[in-house]
């Protein structure tokens, strides 16, 4: 309903009450900035209101780009560095880029002339209950013109001690999947270079912008990858939350749910006991035009 609120992206939070939760197209502006051409004005720290408001005590943002919307169809871009992640706790952040020629520590704005706190950050977030040892980042090599993407991993240790990596990640959305293919394969090499001593399992979780049938999702199948739904044998469509939020209010409901574009991975011992997409047909297909996927997961 365009209407802009934090508080409904925690009340679906706090609905199903989840140790780990990761959030894709959040946004950290420091001064009143329209980010994206669909976002409103605000200026708000987006994941630290939210894991405030659901009360949980570790978070970390790590932006894909600053960006201004110029006009109704128009953004401005600018890169982004390792500085520019934010958070509760205080680790360092280790990025990788899939592009040898930049270094993210070094990049600089496309334009320097340009005040840089005009600029909205937009990008992905994880909010844990446990605490975060360590950060990854990879920052995929952008698809011809089209938006950059990246990746989170989260080391999270558990009450039991074990350590566990939490992958979140938001691909792009080209309409035949070209672009999450060819990020897909870079993501498969990040969570395989998570791997070692210590770690238990990897969790991935996070938008891939495509349906069960695209060579993203197969070949990530292929890569060992698990997906939570094997578990439960159900479609679990995630997008439109409602029927309005792709224009198709004469249609009717049959179109809501249509489409499995997000997903939640394992790989090594860590198994499912339930997953489902948390559904309250009220403030949930308000909040987000996509509904969340949940898993009840346990370290084998």
């Amino acid at each position: 309903d365009n209407l802009y609120s934090t508080d409904r992206i925690a009340a679906v939070i706090k609905g199903d009450q989840p140790d780990v939760v990761c959030l894709q197209e959040v946004e950290v502006n420091h001064s009143p900035t329209k980010t994206r051409v669909w976002s409103q004005r605000h200026e708000d720290d987006q994941p630290a209101l939210i894991a405030a408001k659901v009360g949980l005590k570790y978070h970390v943002f790590v932006p894909a780009i600053r960006s201004k919307a110029e006009s109704k169809w128009k953004e401005s871009h600018q890169h982004v560095s390792g500085l520019d992640a934010s958070g509760s706790i205080s680790v360092s952040i280790s990025v990788t880029d899939s592009d040898a020629k930049i270094n993210l520590s070094e990049r600089q704005p496309l334009n320097t002339n340009i005040d840089s706190a005009i600029y909205g950050k937009f990008g992905i977030a994880v909010l844990s209950k446990f605490p975060i040892l360590q950060i990854k980042s990879h920052y995929y090599k952008r698809y011809e013109k089209k938006t950059q993407r990246n990746a989170i991993a989260c080391l999270i240790e558990l009450p039991n001690r074990k350590q566990v990596w939490v992958v979140n990640t938001h691909l792009g959305c080209h309409f035949i999947g070209r672009e999450q293919a060819q990020q897909a394969s870079e993501l498969a090499l990040f969570v395989h270079s998570l791997s070692g001593a210590g770690i238990c399992a990897v969790i991935i979780c996070g938008d891939f912008n495509s349906p069960p049938w695209f060579s993203c999702i197969r070949g990530l199948k292929r890569e060992g990858l698990r997906d939570v739904w094997q578990t439960t044998r159900k479609f679990g469509g995630t997008f439109p939350s409602h029927e309005q939020a792709i224009g198709m209010v004469l249609i009717g409901k049959c179109f809501r749910k249509l489409l499995r574009l997000d997903y939640i991975f394992l790989s090594g011992f860590v198994g499912c006991k339930i997953a489902y997409v948390y559904d309250d047909c009220s403030v949930a297909s308000l909040a987000s035009d996509h509904l969340p996927v949940c898993a009840v997961l346990f370290i084998e």
